[in-house]
């Protein structure tokens, strides 16, 4: 009888510690996860940066503004306004481009691939890194 109780609680135990690490596993990832959202999700603090064929150029997210940028198409129509940019109006056969929903977070872009326009939302100048170094 005795060594029937026995192995009841050394299954409990096992049992207990298999609980106990898949449940600090379990925190481990919402963590993780967490922290990953946290990352990316943060808000753009400083600008649009919109690359066509013939130039870049950087925009504040502060200042509401229109501009105009001439691909091979023809133009494309951004809208900067509280925060966020958008394509309003392009020269491409589809205007995907116009559908797609404001960006403001660090990294987030919108394309327009015929019209060769892309934006991407960019941190601050002062957090710009140098990609590579030139001889």
């Amino acid at each position: 009888m005795k060594r029937a109780t026995h192995c009841g609680t050394l299954l409990w135990m096992k049992k207990r510690r298999t609980i106990l690490s898949d449940s600090l596993i379990f925190l481990f990832c919402i963590g993780a996860i967490a922290l990953i959202s946290s990352r990316t999700l943060q808000g753009g603090s400083g600008y649009v940066q919109v690359q066509s064929e013939k130039a870049t150029f950087r925009y504040s997210l502060e200042n509401n503004r229109e501009i105009t940028v001439d691909g091979p198409l023809g133009q494309t129509h951004i809208v900067i306004e509280d925060g966020k940019a958008h394509i309003m109006d392009s020269a491409c056969p589809t205007k995907s481009c116009t559908h797609q929903s404001p960006i403001f977070r660090s990294n987030s872009w919108i394309a327009c691939l015929p019209n060769m326009v892309l934006l991407t939302i960019v941190g601050n100048e002062d957090e710009l890194e140098v990609d590579d170094v030139a001889n």
